[in-house]
């Protein structure tokens, strides 16, 4: 079996919380390879439980180290890679351990994407709680955020990710996930250990649930998994089965929603037939939730996996009751392998359009930038990222509207990714060491309707297209540079039998324009009234440097000038 299983673990991301960056190691007793969570997040802080707690070996490894978030409203990891409309299981464990010597373990809350995730944490130092759910990634990779609530600083010790059959679990989607509540298995005592990878190719954690009135049985044989079931449980789980204690009996149990009739539920229940039945027995049986006929009838086949699974979410009552009720016509009560129980969890935020977060994710990464840009850029709106503003259109995903990187430390040419921001309306990489020409692309932004790109070292000529902009009034361009290159300024280049005076007057017929480009600004009504002698200071300065400099030329130096273009 493990031949099939080395097929998954391709789709396994284990992330232990809070080891040091270079640490990776293959955990004793799952054979699950962990690494550093420094590859996912770049905020926080690394820290250890408390030492009691790890020499009585309290908790299992990835469990004896956290990473903190003291810093910022919003801390969120990405994880990838992803596969993109693929389903994923993902786990989020946490162990407060006393980290800090304050036994008081912090609440906080916890996004998945833009969606709330409606998380358990520990009450005391020596609990632990894991979290998990089966989603759909609505892109190429997914964000885990902890947001703090003013309860303490948010933690996580360790975050799991693993890809499952696309057939599997077809109530989770695009539009909806399923948290976990519920994952059992039957044995005869509580006390046997837990199931998980590399019994179940998936990695799911089965727990044994004993109960009263049932009778445990058991086959050696192996079930088939593989060929008829996408639910593919471990040989551990579906090998095992309960019946009930009379052979005229009925099985029944039934799941609390936790005093909220408003939750939704999914329940997913797995058979097979552990016994070798003879030619005059059967065993057949309806399965009935809340009084309704919800299945049946089931008669499981021998040694070969079967599921059945709610189309429609159970909802409504303060609790739910599930029977499996023995048809007239059975000679064997039902039997029952393993249970999934799951809450709807309704993904009712609308997240960033795809496009825009490709484009400013693209722009993080070719800047190096080093702000809060973590999670969603524009959803949730309390925790859009620095620098953005967004539109937030009804029934559909918002847009990044207002980009500002001034001062931001840029360097290089602008990113042709800016592009991609086709709903911007201004744009500010002022006081920046960006280089090169001002791109065309720019002038393709029709939204755009102010553009700054103050003191850079850009060079060549502005497109035609955006002064004309400017001059109609359409766009407010702010045209002041730090450096232009002489021969850019220059419409005639140096030729073998130029006249020096010609090129000067081209020069000044250059300046000329451009001094003209920004009277026509529509900012330039609100500057203060031009005066005689600052335009000749403007004018002697811009013709003096473009004579007497050999290669890179200060257009403008003036304090008037500045806040005349500006």
């Amino acid at each position: 079996m493990h031949s099939n299983y080395d097929l998954f673990v391709a789709g396994f991301l284990s992330i232990d919380c809070g080891i040091a960056e270079d640490l990776n190691y293959t955990d004793d007793n799952t054979q699950i390879f962990y690494t550093s969570d420094a590859k996912f997040i770049n905020t926080g802080t690394n820290k250890e439980i408390a030492a009691t707690y790890i020499t009585q070996q309290t908790f299992q490894r990835q469990y004896q180290t956290l990473r903190i978030f003291p810093d910022g409203t919003r801390n969120c990891y990405t994880l990838t890679p992803v596969i993109k409309s693929n389903r994923y299981l993902l786990r989020a464990s946490f162990v407060y351990g006393n980290y800090d010597g304050l036994d008081q373990p912090p609440q906080f809350e916890a996004y998945v994407g833009v969606n709330p995730w409606n998380i358990y944490l520990p009450s005391n130092s020596t609990q632990y709680a894991r979290n998990e759910m089966i989603m759909v990634a609505s892109l190429d990779y997914i964000s885990v955020c902890l947001v703090n609530t003013g309860k303490g600083t948010p933690y996580i010790s360790a975050l799991e990710l693993r890809r499952l059959n696309n057939l599997a679990y077809l109530a989770a989607n695009e539009s909806q996930s399923l948290r976990l509540l519920y994952r059992n298995h039957f044995r005869q005592t509580a006390s046997e250990t837990t199931i998980r990878y590399p019994d179940d190719a998936y990695d799911r954690i089965w727990f044994i649930w004993v109960r009263d009135g049932w009778t445990p049985i058991n086959n050696s044989s192996p079930v088939n998994l593989w060929s008829q079931n996408d639910y593919r449980l471990p040989l551990p789980v579906i090998n095992t089965a309960v019946i009930p204690s009379g052979p005229n009996n009925n099985l029944s149990f039934y799941f609390p929603t936790n005093g909220d009739p408003k939750l939704q539920y999914h329940i997913y229940m797995h058979f097979a037939e552990l016994q070798q039945l003879k030619s005059n027995q059967s065993r057949e049986f309806n399965i009935i939730v809340n009084g309704n006929t919800f299945y049946g009838p089931l008669s499981p086949k021998y040694l070969s996996g079967n599921t059945v699974f709610s189309v429609s979410p159970l909802s409504g009552t303060k609790q739910h009751v599930v029977v499996f009720s023995k048809t007239t016509s059975s000679t064997l009560p039902p039997i029952f392998n393993a249970e999934e129980i799951f809450v709807l969890e309704p993904l009712s935020r609308i997240p960033t359009d795809s496009r825009d977060v490709d484009a400013i994710m693209n722009i993080k990464a070719v800047y190096q930038i080093k702000r809060n840009w973590m999670g969603d850029p524009c959803v949730p709106s309390s925790y859009s990222w620095e620098g953005l503003n967004c539109s937030y259109p009804d029934s559909k995903p918002p847009t990044i509207i207002s980009l500002d990187l001034s001062s931001s430390g840029l360097a290089g040419v602008l990113s042709s990714s800016l592009a991609n921001l086709t709903s911007m309306l201004s744009l500010d990489v002022s006081n920046n060491s960006l280089t090169g020409p001002v791109p065309d692309f720019l002038a393709e932004l029709s939204s755009l309707k102010i553009l700054k790109l103050t003191n850079n070292q850009f060079t060549g000529s502005i497109p035609a297209i955006l002064l004309e902009k400017s001059k109609d009034g359409s766009l407010s361009l702010s045209l002041l540079f730090s450096l232009i290159k002489r021969d850019d300024l220059l419409s005639s280049q140096s030729q073998p039998h130029d006249d020096p005076h010609l090129r000067l007057t081209s020069a000044l017929v250059n300046v000329l324009t451009l001094f003209v480009a920004s009277m026509g600004t529509s900012r330039l009504a609100s500057a203060r009234p031009l005066q005689g002698n600052c335009v000749k200071q403007w004018m002697i300065s811009a013709i003096l440097h473009i004579v007497m400099s050999d290669a890179w030329t200060p257009l403008y130096e003036s304090d008037w000038a500045m806040e005349l273009i500006l």
